[in-house]
C-alpha cells in the first residue's frame, strides 16, 4: 500500500500522478456521458418527441444533440482541470481552450438552427413557387449563410483571446481591395448572378437567346449561365454579360404569330380561289392550338408565276408550337390536293413565232 500511494502521489510539472489520474477520468467519463446521451437522444427522446402533435421538439432534438455531447465534453475537460495545479501559463491555456469549446458548441448549434430553419420552412415555400430559379439560389444561400456564421464566430473567438479585431479586418480589408481589384471579372459576374437572382427574367428551362446565343437555360450559378443548345452542346456565359444583355425570352410567349405566303397558279379560276380560301381556313379552324376567331386569308398579289395568298393565324398552345405548324401545313396540303387545287412553283412561258 506504502508503495502504491507512493506511486500515485509522484509529481510531474508540479502536479501529483493521482491527479493526473482524475483529470483524465474525468475527462473519459464525460466523453462516455455525452455518448450515452448521444444514444438515448438518437433513440428514447427522439421516439418521445415524434408523439408529439408538433414538430418544433423534433427539430429542437435535431439541432442539440451533437453541440450538446461537444458541451459535456468541455465541461469534463474544465472540470478535470479545476484538480491540477496550474501556473498561470497553462491556466490560461486551459482558459482559452474552454473558451474556444464553447465557441464552437455556439457556432456549431447556430449553423444547425439557421440550416433547420432553411430545410424546414423556407424549402418548402421555394418549392411551392413557381420559380426555378428559387432553386437555385438556395443551396447557394445554405452554403453562405453557414460560411457567415463561421467567419463571424472565428472572429468573436478571436476578440475573446485578446487579438485586436480592428488590426486584423484593417488587413483583410487591404488585402480584401487587392484582391478585389485582381478578381474584378469575378466580382462582377458575382453582382450579375445576384442581379439575375434578384429580377428574374427567365426561369430554368426557359427557351432565350442572350447576345445572339439561342438555347435552353439549364442552370445559374453565381459566375455564369449555361445554356443548352438544340444541337446538345452549352453555352457558358459570363453573369455580368447576361445582366448587361438585350435578352429575349421565347418561353414568356403566351401566343405566337404566324404569317405564310401560298401561290396557286394562274389557271385558278376565281370560284376555284374562293374555294382554296375556304379549304384552309377550315383545316386552320380543324387544329387544336389556333385561335380560331383570329385567322385572316387575304388574295394579296398576282405574282410572276403565282396567284399569291396571303395567311395570318395565332398559336396559342406554346407547350407544342412547332408541332402545330406541322399538322397545319399538312392539313392544307393534303386538303388542296384532294380539292385538285394546283400550288404553284417557278415557272416560264416561252412563245415561238413562226416566220416562215
Amino acid at each position: 500500500m506504502e508503495g502504491i500511494k507512493e506511486i500515485i502521489n509522484t509529481k510531474f510539472w508540479n502536479n501529483a500522478l493521482w491527479q493526473y489520474l482524475l483529470f483524465f477520468g474525468i475527462i473519459i467519463f464525460s466523453i462516455l456521458l455525452g455518448k450515452i446521451f448521444y444514444f438515448i437522444s438518437k433513440g428514447s427522446l427522439r421516439k418521445l418527441a415524434a408523439k408529439s402533435k408538433t414538430k418544433l421538439d423534433d427539430y429542437f432534438i435535431d439541432i442539440i444533440e451533437e453541440p450538446l455531447v461537444l458541451l459535456i465534453v468541455t465541461a469534463g475537460i474544465w472540470g478535470g482541470s479545476r484538480f491540477l495545479s496550474l501556473n498561470d501559463t497553462a491556466k490560461k491555456i486551459f482558459a482559452d481552450l474552454i473558451q474556444v469549446l464553447v465557441a464552437m458548441t455556439i457556432i456549431w448549434f447556430v449553423v444547425r438552427l439557421v440550416d433547420m430553419l432553411i430545410r424546414h420552412y423556407l424549402e418548402p415555400l421555394v418549392q411551392k413557387s413557381e420559380s426555378k430559379l428559387d432553386d437555385q439560389i438556395l443551396p447557394i444561400l445554405r452554403k453562405s449563410s453557414k460560411i457567415v456564421i463561421l467567419l463571424l464566430g472565428f472572429i468573436v473567438v478571436l476578440s475573446n483571446l485578446g487579438y485586436d479585431i480592428l488590426s486584423i479586418l484593417a488587413g483583410l480589408g487591404i488585402g480584401g481591395l487587392a484582391l478585389a481589384l485582381a478578381a474584378q471579372d469575378s466580382v462582377k459576374n458575382i453582382i450579375g448572378g445576384v442581379s439575375i437572382f434578384l429580377d428574374k427574367p427567365f426561369q430554368i428551362d426557359d427557351y432565350v437567346e442572350i447576345n445572339g446565343k439561342a438555347g435552353t437555360v439549364a442552370e445559374v450559378g453565381l459566375r455564369s449561365t449555361r445554356l443548352r443548345t438544340v444541337g446538345g452542346t452549352t453555352y457558358v456565359l459570363p453573369n455580368s454579360k447576361v445582366a448587361d444583355a438585350i435578352l429575349e425570352n421565347f418561353s414568356t410567349r403566351t401566343s405566337r404569330r404566324i404569317n405564310m405566303k401560298i401561290g396557286l397558279t394562274y389557271e385558278t379560276s376565281s370560284d376555284r380561289m374562293k374555294e382554296a380560301i375556304n379549304i384552309i381556313n377550315s383545316t386552320l379552324q380543324s387544329i387544336d392550338g389556333i385561335n380560331r376567331d383570329d385567322i385572316m386569308i387575304r388574295f394579296v398579289n398576282f405574282g410572276d408565276f403565282s396567284l399569291d395568298l396571303d395567311i395570318v393565324y395565332w398559336i396559342t398552345d406554346m407547350s407544342d408550337w412547332k408541332m402545330i405548324i406541322h399538322h397545319a401545313n399538312m392539313g392544307i396540303k393534303q386538303n388542296l390536293d384532294k380539292a385538285g387545287i394546283d400550288m404553284a412553283f417557278p415557272t416560264e412561258t416561252h412563245y415561238l413565232i413562226n416566220q416562215t
